[in-house]
Order: C-alpha cells, then sequence, then structure tokens
C-alpha cells in the first residue's frame, strides 16, 4: 500500500508537469508551481525527485513507455524491418501528441546533471523490441546488428528530434524525417530481398534544411 500510494504521488506530479510544460515556457515553471497544480505540499517533488532535472528524465521515461505500450498493442506485423519502421511512426506520433510538452522535455535532456541519466538504455531497449529476433536482417549481418544497431537507431533518432526542437524540422514533417532516418540505418544491415522496402521508405525528395525530411 505504501509503494501503490507512493507511486501515486509520483504520477500526479508527473501528470501536472505537463500542463505547466504544455503553456509553452519551456521548463521554466518552479517547482512551486508544479507543487501547486499537482494539488501537493511544496517539498512533495523535491522528497520524491530531488530536482526539476530528474522530473524532465522522468517524463522522458514516461513517454517512452507509452511509445512501448502503444507498439505492443499495435502489434504490426512484419519482420524486423517492418517492425522498426513501424515504431519510428509510432514514436512519432506520440511525440507529436503534445508536441511543446515533449520538445521541453526532450530539449531538457542535453543538460549534464550529478548523474548520468537513462535515456539512452531505454531508448534502446525501444528499438531492440522494434528489431526482435532480426528477421529481414542479413544473417551475416546479425551479430554485428545485435551488438549495435539498436543504439545507433536510438542515435538517428535523437539527431531528428534535436532539429525538431531547434525547429527546423516542422511537426508535419517529422513522421517522414523518422523515417527516412530509421531506414537510413537499416538499408546496410537489411537482407537483400529486404533492400527494396527499405529505399521505399526514404523520403527521396527531402533535401538539406527542408522542413520534410531530416536535415543533413
Amino acid at each position: 500500500l505504501r509503494e501503490r500510494n507512493r507511486l501515486a504521488v509520483r504520477d500526479a506530479i508527473l501528470d501536472a508537469a505537463e500542463p505547466l510544460l504544455d503553456r509553452g515556457d519551456a521548463a521554466e515553471f518552479s517547482m512551486r508551481e508544479l507543487a501547486v497544480e499537482a494539488g501537493k505540499g511544496f517539498v512533495t517533488p523535491f522528497n520524491h525527485f530531488g530536482s526539476k532535472g530528474a522530473i524532465m528524465h522522468a517524463l522522458s521515461g514516461r513517454v517512452i513507455d507509452r511509445m512501448e505500450a502503444r507498439f505492443r498493442a499495435e502489434a504490426p506485423a512484419g519482420d524486423a524491418i517492418d517492425r522498426t519502421l513501424a515504431m519510428g511512426r509510432t514514436a512519432a506520433a506520440c511525440l507529436l501528441e503534445r508536441p511543446v510538452v515533449y520538445k521541453a522535455v526532450v530539449g531538457s535532456l542535453g543538460m549534464a546533471g550529478p548523474t548520468p541519466g537513462e535515456v539512452r538504455p531505454r531508448s534502446r531497449a525501444l528499438w531492440e523490441l522494434a528489431l526482435g529476433d532480426l528477421a529481414g536482417i542479413s544473417g551475416d549481418l546479425r551479430g554485428r546488428a545485435r551488438a549495435i544497431l539498436a543504439d545507433q537507431i536510438a542515435f538517428t533518432f535523437r539527431g531528428c528530434l534535436s532539429f525538431w526542437i531547434a525547429g527546423e524540422i516542422a511537426d508535419e514533417g517529422l513522421p517522414s524525417a523518422v523515417e527516412t532516418a530509421t531506414a537510413t540505418a537499416l538499408l546496410g544491415f537489411a537482407a537483400p530481398r529486404r533492400r527494396e522496402r527499405v529505399l521505399a521508405a526514404m523520403t527521396l525528395d527531402a533535401t538539406p534544411g527542408d522542413p520534410a525530411g531530416c536535415p543533413g
């Protein structure tokens, strides 16, 4: 019961942080404002998280959980290629439900804290879930893909989000940017019979700086 209560309070604090961020002032809310929004005492957010940075990391973890839950619920068919491209679409859709909130959340993660965050391993785990048993990946490359591919897709995804946060990728361009970037990461690992599918996922008319694609 005590643990359930603790988790309920944490969720209430995170629930309150999202509308504060949605007001468009980036991460400029105060911990006092957060406590009021959550209907809790002033020290409660500190007691449960310690700092605003930790709250932003928790919000990042929450959206990754939402991406995973939606992906599992949708249960996309196909091999690793199809599933990984589907994960990119799911991830972009989740972020675009509250773009102001998630731009603030993801943008805050670049700030160094006293301890390393958990965004990279959680993001890697998300793409590992999509890659699954690596069906559709060239057999001679599966060992290497298992070792590095999820991480590389996570890096590529984060790069697209950085340009999105900076306004160089418009909200409506984010899904195609993520699709193209994910396909590019997959291309070198795809089995020959699956390369056409990967190439078809790329936005060929995107140009550097074009909000329809991922700059660079």
